[in-house]
Parts: structure tokens; sequence; C-alpha cells
């Protein structure tokens, strides 16, 4: 479902120590809907959902501090995210949104309707709880390596990312990625996704030292924000989403039983959650099935 580039407005404001930009699909007068992309992703990835919402809603997409057209801020904790998202809200002036919201943005999301549960409709987990946490029997092997990737990435951000050719190559590298990925999406986050490199070519529109992220906040802390969380809401994940979990830790290869009893548990700590799986899909559900998350997020949010 095509949106017309006429109401399609990139828009900027201002937060203390950066500036944020967020892309406005439209339709003022429609309920307010604000759409949160994952880590290396930007506000544009979200374009095949915001199509599909736009008739029924006034959408916002946000690009996340250290993503896309908003600033690097050089320093990415928790907080600053939810407090971007809350200042978002309020410049736009929008009225108890709908948030929907993948991978980092679905942590985002979760602690500001923790905490604003007054300033909150619904909201939609898209694979945005992370990896099931296993007992790695007192081996801090893979704690020591995520903070050691932290603090290296804090000055990494000055070489000006993956230097590539052109875009042309950065389109191949992103499908070759994402394999299910419709190329009309792919185009689109390309052209938004992609700036100059220093050193010629072109680079991702991303900081490196925004991985310092996963190191100001616990998956315990997680669990006890979900608690908190009143509003309805809609967990997705892909029937393929172990795959891209244990790509990363390969403790959890192998572990589907472990996996779906972790997500039912989780549910069970929301206070109004259901949650379902998408068929022939792994993390990025809206890259893989675009249509049949599009169909459920129709069914949960416009009555």
């Amino acid at each position: 479902m095509p949106i017309e580039n006429t109401a399609i407005k990139r828009k900027f404001f201002q937060q203390p120590n950066c500036r944020l930009s967020f892309v406005d699909f439209g339709n003022e007068q429609l309920p307010d809907l604000i759409l949160l992309h994952g880590m290396q992703d930007h506000a544009m990835s979200m374009a095949d959902i915001a199509a599909a919402l736009s008739p029924h809603y006034h959408v916002v997409a946000l690009d996340l501090r250290g993503h896309g057209h908003s600033d690097n801020a050089g320093i990415y904790t928790m907080v600053h995210y939810i407090s971007d998202l809350h200042a978002l809200a309020a410049h736009c002036q929008l009225q108890r949104p709908v948030i929907v919201a993948h991978s980092l943005g679905g942590h985002i999301a979760s602690r500001y309707c923790a905490l604003f549960a007054e300033q909150v409709d619904k909201l939609v987990l898209l694979d945005g709880m992370g990896p099931p946490a296993i007992d790695d029997g007192g081996d801090n092997s893979l704690a020591k390596s995520r903070l050691r990737m932290a603090v290296l990435s804090v000055s990494s951000h000055s070489r000006g990312g993956r230097q590539m050719q052109d875009s042309a190559e950065a389109l191949t590298r992103l499908r070759r990625n994402n394999p299910k990925l419709s190329l009309a999406l792919a185009q689109t986050i390309v052209d938004h996704g992609v700036q100059p490199h220093p050193e010629g070519g072109v680079s991702w529109r991303f900081d490196a030292a925004v991985q310092m992220i996963w190191n100001t906040f616990s998956f315990d802390e997680s669990e006890t924000i979900w608690r908190w969380i009143e509003c309805p809401t809609l967990i997705v994940t892909g029937d393929r989403a172990l795959e891209y979990w244990a790509h990363m830790r390969e403790s959890l290869r192998g572990q589907d039983a472990f996996y779906q009893q972790t997500l039912a548990q989780r549910q069970q700590l929301f206070v109004d959650a259901k949650h379902l799986i998408i068929e022939d899909a792994g993390h990025m559900l809206h890259y893989d099935q675009p249509e049949q998350l599009n169909k459920h997020l129709l069914e949960f949010l416009v009555p």
C-alpha cells in the first residue's frame, strides 16, 4: 500500500544535547500512533507499516538518536531514549498514542508505557523483548565481550562507519542480509539511510557508539518494567526469531522449547497482553512478512 510522497514530511525538534528527526505521515485529524525502529535502522524502515496504518492513524516515526537523520549525540543510555520519546509526544502534541515498536524500540516503548501509563493507548512489541536469558553457569565471557564491544564502540563513530562504494552497494548488502525484504522497501531504506563517508563512498546513518545502550539496563529490570504496563499489549514474534538470537549467542541454538516457554512466561508478566507468531519470519518481521504483520496490526488496532 503506497503512501503519497506529498503526505510525508521530515521534521526536527531539539532535545538538550541533540537534534532529533522524525517523519510525519500526515492525517493529523486521526488518532495518534508512534513507530519506533530497532538498532541500526531508521524511521523509514517502518514505511510499510506506516502505509497500512495511515488510513486509520496519524503516524509519526522517530529516528532514534544516533540513527538516521537524528544527531549522533555520543552518549546513548536507556534514560536518554525514553526522554526522547517523551519529548516527541510533547512536541507533536500527541494524545494517548498507540506505540508500535521493533527490537530496541520495544525496550524503549515498554519503559515509556510503564512510566507514563496515562499517556499511552495501546502497545505493540515486534520482537521487542530481547533474547531469552540462559544461565551460563558462572561463565562471564559473554558479559565481558558485550562490555568490551561497548567500550570500543564509543570512539568508533569518529571513523565514519562502514565504507561502501555507493548506494548500489548498500542496497545489495541490505538485500543479501535480508533476502525477504522487498526491493521497494529496501530502496527506501537506502535512500533515507546512507550518507557520504569521510573517505569517499557512503556509509549508513548510524553511530556505532549506540551499542553502549545494552550496558545501561538489565533484563531483570525489563521483567519488572513489563509488570507495570497497564495498556492492552500485542506481542508479535516470528517463528524463526530464535535463529537471530542464536546467531549472537551460541548457547541458544536448538533451545526452541525453552524459547517458547520464555515467551509464554513473559506474556504473563503483562497486565493485558496477547502473543501471536508470524510464520516464516525472523527477527525482522516487517521485512520478512509485511502483509501478514500488517493484517495482525490492523486486527488489533482498528475496531
